[in-house]
């Protein structure tokens, strides 16, 4: 695709349409196809500044206007059109990463931006993600843009489903390292009695630092635009000094494949893990994860998940044993800006292996999830949820019903020190609210996280 006449097309119509309202009194006008209208102040110096840079773009010397633009990044990032053109000069010299940052903070303030839009359309284009191009392309198609405008867009639109199948794997280990405290390591009552007996120390919320290594791969085959095969594998140990006893070793591993096709999507995957708990094995499943769904337009989809398989342990307790059957209703809205929010219905539960176990129980639930990239190098991570498992049979003669809330909380800087590595400090809690006083505990855990990963 000949880009630098798209790109001639796209910014010098666009460009000019600001410029035109640069030259009103008192600021610049961002318009789209929605009917609110974002008052933009342009002082003098900004409007020489993008003046300047638009006639180094117009010279064919994006390096130049983008370091132009950069210097003056503190001042006036969070103007919609200096984030514009800032990302148009990022784009056109080899920043990609920048201009998507860039662009999508011009969205998050002016969302009626089309230019903007259509910039970031092209910028995922140009990085090869296309499933992220493709629906502000249509987005574009949908505000009703010139004619000359319409036809860059489609052309886009026809390269990306004649775009020939990938066919280049990529293989991407990596090795991580987390250390942190956790309140109670063992996720026990915090009770030293129980109906009147002495608990063992073990059986007891015990709070510990730890330390936690592990390592692993994830592996990506595409057979086409439209499916792909995928495998990962992690081990990981995590050292508890103050509770050795729960010291653990988890390997887990997955396989499958997804696909899409027009506006439906879906995954299907092998899904196994194992653990060892002061070192000796004693748990292990084994199972298929899969999910189908449809984007119904460019900011909304659903999705229905089905995980089922089997969850075993050793023989001294495979009282535990149960087949584990579980599904999810996902809501997901996704925003220009790449801010990302999910809300899920949980479902389903373990049906016990062994007769008269009483293991076996009946789950329901929710889930909210959140991801906001905050800027090209960070990003935040947020989700709650909430479980009510109602089991089958009597614990110590009573019923029993678990009620647990859980928290995580994440930040995640990446590319530090050295491309490839992040820093991720990180928050999580459970609390869970039992009718049998022995399984009713709350825990939280804190650290900081490192991860090198291959590019």
């Amino acid at each position: 695709m000949p880009k630098k006449t798209l790109r001639g097309t796209i910014t010098g119509m666009v460009w000019l349409l600001l410029l035109l309202g640069i030259a009103a009194p008192g600021g610049a006008r961002a318009q789209g196809s929605e009917s609110r209208t974002l008052q933009v102040e342009v002082d003098e110096e900004l409007r020489g500044l993008l003046a300047g840079a638009e006639d180094l773009l117009a010279d064919n010397r994006p390096d130049a206007a983008y370091e132009q633009l950069a210097a003056h990044e503190p001042r006036y990032a969070g103007n919609p059109l200096f984030d514009y053109l800032l990302g148009v000069a990022a784009l056109d010299s080899g920043n990609a990463s920048e201009a998507i940052f860039s662009l999508q903070r011009a969205l998050a303030v002016a969302p009626g931006f089309s230019g903007a839009r259509l910039e970031l359309a092209r910028a995922w284009y140009d990085t090869g993600q296309h499933e992220m191009a493709r629906p502000l392309f249509a987005r574009v198609l949908e505000e009703q843009p010139p004619a000359p405008v319409r036809a860059v867009v489609v052309r886009y639109l026809l390269a990306i489903d004649a775009a020939p199948p990938l066919t280049r794997a990529r293989f991407q280990p990596y090795a991580e390292l987390f250390a942190g405290h956790d309140s109670n390591a063992n996720g026990s009552t915090a009770d030293e009695q129980f109906m009147g007996f002495l608990l063992n120390p073990a059986n007891v919320e015990t709070s510990s630092p730890f330390i936690e290594a592990g390592a692993g791969f994830r592996w990506w085959l595409p057979a086409s635009q439209r499916f792909g095969w995928q495998a990962g594998l992690h081990a990981s140990h995590r050292r508890n000094p103050d509770a050795p006893f729960v010291d653990a070793t988890i390997v887990s591993g997955n396989g499958g494949f997804s696909w899409r096709r027009g506006a439906w999507f879906g995954r299907a995957a092998l899904d196994a893990w194992f653990g060892a708990r002061d070192g000796e094995a004693n748990e292990s499943f084994t199972g298929l994860d899969t999910a189908v769904g449809r984007r119904f337009n460019n900011s909304w989809s659903l999705s229905l998940g089905l995980r089922g398989g089997a969850q075993r342990f050793d023989d001294a307790i495979d009282v535990l044993d149960v087949n584990r059957l579980l599904f999810s209703l996902t809501l997901t809205r996704r925003y220009a800006n790449g801010v990302q929010f999910d809300v899920a219905g949980i479902g389903g539960g373990d049906n016990e292996r062994e007769a008269g176990s009483p293991y076996g129980n009946s789950k329901i639930g929710a889930r909210a999830g959140l991801y906001v990239p905050l800027n090209h190098a960070a990003r935040l991570q947020a989700s709650v949820g909430l479980m009510r498992s109602d089991y089958d049979g009597l614990f110590f003669g009573a019923s029993r019903e678990d009620r647990q809330l859980t928290g995580a909380l994440s930040l995640e800087f990446r590319d530090v020190f050295f491309n490839g590595l992040s820093i991720s400090p990180r928050v999580r809690y459970v609390n869970n609210d039992s009718d049998v006083a022995l399984y009713d505990y709350g825990r939280t855990e804190f650290g900081i996280g490192l991860r090198w990963t291959r590019q």
